[in-house]
This record gives C-alpha cells, structure tokens and sequence, in this order.
C-alpha cells in the first residue's frame, strides 16, 4: 500500500512532525519551508501523500524529510494512521498541509509535550477564515466532544496538536477520514491525559479546501456518537517506555 521515498531514522529523533497531504502541491511546499526553518535535529518530517493526483509528492521530495505515498486516496485519518506507524519520535506531532496553522505553534506544542501528555493549538481567533456552515459545525462538535466526553482542550477538531506516541498506539484508531481528530480526543479524555491548550490564530489556507461540510460534518457526527458508551468508562492510560 505505502511507497517509502526516504527513510531517515536517528536515536535523536523525539518528535515525529506528520503533514497528511491530499493535493497540496500550492500549500504544502510553504509549510515544510516555514517548518525547516524552525526545527532542530530532534525532529523527523514525516508526509503522507494520500494518494494525491497532482504534485504533491515531487514537491515533498525536495525537502529532507521522508514521504510516503498510498496508492490510492483512503482519507486523513489513514495517512495518519500510516504516519503513526512509521514514527520514530516518543513525541507525535501533527499539522495539516494547508498553511492554515502558524508553524511556530510546532515548537510550543513540542514544549508542551515535555510535561504534558498532549498538547492541542486551539483557533481561537481567525474564524474568519472557517466558512460559516463548518463554524457553526464545529461549535456544536466542539462542545459535544467537551461536555459529553470530559475532554479538556478547546479545540479538538483542530488540525495542529501533539500527544505520545504510546497512548496513540493504545487507542487502536479506527476512523479513516476527517473523524479521527474526535476519536482521538475522545479517547484522550477517557484515557485521563493531561492536556495543554496552545491559543493560535486560524489562517486562510492555501489551494482548495478537502474537508466537505455536510458529508464530513456527518461523519464527525456519526464519530461521536459511535464512541458514546465510553462516556460509562475509562481507558487505561498505558505506562510511557523508560
């Protein structure tokens, strides 16, 4: 299924950055830039071209970083699922592919990840940039996931977070699409994590936008509703490799 362009492994690495990328070939190549400007030896890139029909790939290939490719388009929550699967760092980083997010969110989530078990960069401003149909979505998740769950972040619809790897692996994902974000945090919160809120400003993103409001609006809905009964229970929060 995966077609590894490069592979850099190093006992340095404690943070795997993953880009999921589905046809940003206009997006992408600005957020690796801004990102390689930042980082240190203690990251590994890691984008997973989701079987994208333009340049995607060519474009991550002139940049270190390693890129896997799927065959065929199978939704952000495979990409990151492979992208997870493929980590080297004890510290997982995720952030969309679209330049809406400030890079340097990265490295206070990366911070944050030192004390916390997971760490959210939340849009508390920029709504401008979110179409009205998705803000209002996103209000009437957002609380769902906060109030009904436990979770207590902000924003866990947000495209830009970290968490351990260990408690990712222990989650046993399941979502392939856009809903993996609420299961995760769904999971978080019934796992007992503790969680840093990050405040960013939303930025308009660059190239078209992937996410449909309605049809993926209705499988984040579906999403929370398919994980209810953990609100009657708690997940084991699983011990962190010496």
């Amino acid at each position: 299924m995966n077609n590894k362009e490069v592979e850099i492994f190093s006992s340095d690495i404690k943070y795997s950055l993953i880009i999921p990328a589905y046809n940003e070939e206009e997006g992408l190549p600005v957020v690796l830039n801004d990102v390689f400007k930042l980082i240190s030896e203690s990251f590994e890139i890691i984008v997973v071209d989701d079987g994208s029909t333009d340049r995607t790939r060519e474009v991550a290939q002139r940049f270190p970083c390693r890129v896997i490719s799927h065959e065929h388009n199978s939704g952000k929550g495979a990409a990151m699922k492979t992208g997870i699967k493929e980590a080297g760092g004890e510290n997982v980083i995720f952030i969309d592919a679209d330049n809406t997010y400030p890079p340097e969110g990265i490295l206070e989530i990366a911070k944050a990840l030192e004390i916390y078990d997971m760490a959210l960069a939340s849009r508390k401003t920029g709504h401008e940039n979110i179409p009205v149909f998705n803000r209002i979505g996103n209000a009437l998740f957002r609380n769902s996931i906060r109030y009904i769950y436990g979770f207590q972040g902000y924003d866990p619809l947000t495209g830009l977070y970290g968490i351990k790897k260990a408690y990712l692996k222990s989650m046993n994902l399941e979502s392939k699409g856009f809903g993996i974000e609420s299961e995760i945090c769904i999971k978080a919160a019934r796992m007992g994590l503790r969680i840093k809120d990050i405040h960013i400003k939303y930025r308009d993103r660059i190239g078209k936008a992937k996410l449909n409001g309605l049809k993926d609006g209705y499988r984040i809905f579906t999403t929370i509703l398919k994980f209810f009964p953990l609100v009657f229970r708690r997940i084991k929060k699983p011990g962190l490799p010496v």
